[in-house]
């Protein structure tokens, strides 16, 4: 069977849907398929190294189409410019086109596949960008009829599908997503921190810098912990900026947390897991996720989590960690300061997260995957 796989967000951030797109062709590899990581680059040629190891130490075909799809996208509505098949000049015909990005690609004969990882920008319009709104606006609810099946990263992406693109339950299926198996329990961790001058003790986010993060409502209830408690443990934010953040600076340079929270920017997977090891407890307060997971890679590491009770969160932590409104400041300040000042309790949550995680593997990701692949080439 000829797989091609969206690959092109392995061209950007590594972020979440470049390590889906990683860690999938990585394990439907391993499943007696032919996998090809499919690209739309114009001008330049596929050239990154990570690809290109990728390629060779799992056997995978590169695939480039110079057709503007992605111009196409960005510029137009859907229309018949778009129907050009993306292997029409392969001599390995697509038997499925795994669209691993919310979008739909058109293929010669084979059977089309898509994945939504969530629907934010119909949930919180306003919080979602611009680019982001108009992009999937035009094209996510077009993919979503163009398409032979979906697939859902959560059951509470599977219900936004349902009420708001108005797919029938039986076109889409559920498959979790998985932390990568590099996320472990890192016993020295003091090399890392010191590279990006971390404290020893302090609680972590980890995730773009928008509005559905609810990171106000952190810091919040971060001032809180610091009133009631005075503690001395610092907040480290990870990730990269995304769009509508000034009011996280701003509220920060007003509250005179500057020397407490510590903006770190993006940071690269291989030192993420030092990281997570260190802190003292990993929070996720946001009112919206399609999967989350940087909460798994958290809880693969051992790290006790908090996590909204609210999305699809309290379908990924489970009974592996603690749920609380994401509106509740003081509720958020009381479990981030049991965390970080009863050892017992701490102990006590690092080996739930560790259960809890053990239930999601990329092995068990590509083979729910690959089922779904028979299933609708069954359907012809």
């Amino acid at each position: 069977m000829n797989v091609y796989l969206d690959a092109q967000p392995l061209l950007g951030p590594r972020s979440g849907i470049a390590r889906y797109v990683e860690c999938l062709s990585k394990q439907l590899a391993t499943q007696d398929l032919d996998v090809h990581l499919a690209f739309n680059r114009i001008v330049k040629a596929i050239h990154e190294n990570h690809v290109l190891d990728l390629k060779r130490d799992f056997h995978l075909h590169l695939r480039n189409n110079v057709y503007p799809y992605k111009v196409i996208r960005r510029l137009l509505r859907p229309n018949f410019l778009y129907h050009m098949p993306y292997d029409m000049l392969s001599k390995a015909k697509a038997d499925i086109f795994h669209g691993t990005n919310f979008t739909y690609t058109p293929t010669w004969r084979g059977k089309s596949i898509i994945t939504i990882h969530d629907l934010a920008y119909m949930r919180y319009p306003d919080a979602t960008s611009e680019r982001i709104l108009k992009h999937h606006s035009n094209w996510v609810p077009y993919s979503a009829q163009q398409c032979d099946h979906i697939i859902a990263d959560s059951l509470q992406t599977k219900q936004d599908i349902i009420e708001l693109l108005h797919i029938p339950e039986d076109k889409i299926d559920v498959v979790y997503l998985a932390a990568d198996e590099h996320f472990r329990f890192i016993l020295d961790s003091l090399p890392v921190l010191t590279k990006y001058k971390l404290p020893e003790k302090f609680i972590l986010f980890v995730g773009t810098l928008e509005p559905r993060k609810n990171l106000l409502g952190l810091l919040k209830s971060y001032l809180l912990l610091k009133q009631n408690w005075e503690t001395s443990v610092k907040l480290v934010i990870v990730g990269a900026k995304g769009w509508k953040y000034g009011p996280i600076f701003e509220w920060v340079q007003k509250h005179q947390l500057e020397e407490e929270i510590i903006f770190t920017g993006f940071i690269d997977d291989d030192d993420l897991p030092a990281i997570y090891s260190a802190a003292s407890a990993f929070v996720m307060p946001s009112i919206y996720e399609g999967f989350g997971l940087p909460l798994l890679e958290a809880m693969q590491c051992g790290t006790p989590v908090i996590g909204s009770n609210i999305s699809s969160i309290p379908e990924i932590i489970g009974d592996g960690g603690v749920l609380i409104p994401p509106d509740d400041d003081l509720a958020w300040a009381e479990s981030m300061h049991t965390m970080i000042s009863n050892t017992q309790i701490r102990s006590q949550y690092s080996q739930l997260a560790l259960q809890r995680a053990s239930n999601f593997t990329w092995e068990k990701t590509a083979a729910e995957t690959k089922k779904i692949y028979l299933k609708v080439l069954n359907d012809q």
